[in-house]
């Protein structure tokens, strides 16, 4: 399953770098649509975070939709679903931090001013109190790159 969400976040990756602007925004939107909402399963939470990720780390995801993006992607950090007796969601805030990563790298410091403060909240929460590991090791690694290029 994670391979081919994994897969598809990159094909539409490669084709909305190939449509114009106006055309990418529209399939932003789309997926902002179709995978963010509360009735979705983790399973679109976790191809969403990952398209975004590929989105923003081609530099497709433009700056005036991190005003809409940043608050999903921290509710994505603090994604669980229960099911049964168990709850899944570690695969969807690990993707989550994936995509703070990739804004770091995106991004000029100046461009992501705003949303640092609520980016930063939500990462070091997931660093300090997860209880999965490598939620913990990969918000650690987005908190460290976000110090190392925003400063």
């Amino acid at each position: 399953d994670t391979v081919v969400r994994w897969a598809a976040a990159k094909g539409v990756g490669r084709i909305t770098n190939r449509l114009p602007r106006d055309f990418g925004d529209q399939v932003l939107e789309s997926l902002l649509d179709r995978c963010f909402t509360f009735r979705e399963t983790d399973k679109a939470w976790h191809g969403g975070c990952l398209a975004l990720a590929e989105l923003t780390r081609r530099g497709l995801l433009l700056p005036d939709r991190l005003s809409t993006v940043v608050p999903l992607v921290c509710q994505a950090l603090h994604f669980e679903q229960v099911c049964g007796n168990h709850a899944v969601g570690q695969h969807v805030r690990d993707a989550a931090c994936y995509v703070c990563w990739a804004f770091a790298r995106a991004y000029a410091p100046e461009v992501l001013e705003p949303h640092v403060p609520q980016i930063a909240s939500a990462l070091i929460q997931v660093a300090v109190f997860d209880r999965e590991i490598n939620c913990r090791r990969a918000a650690a690694a987005a908190v460290q790159e976000h110090v190392g290029r925003q400063g």
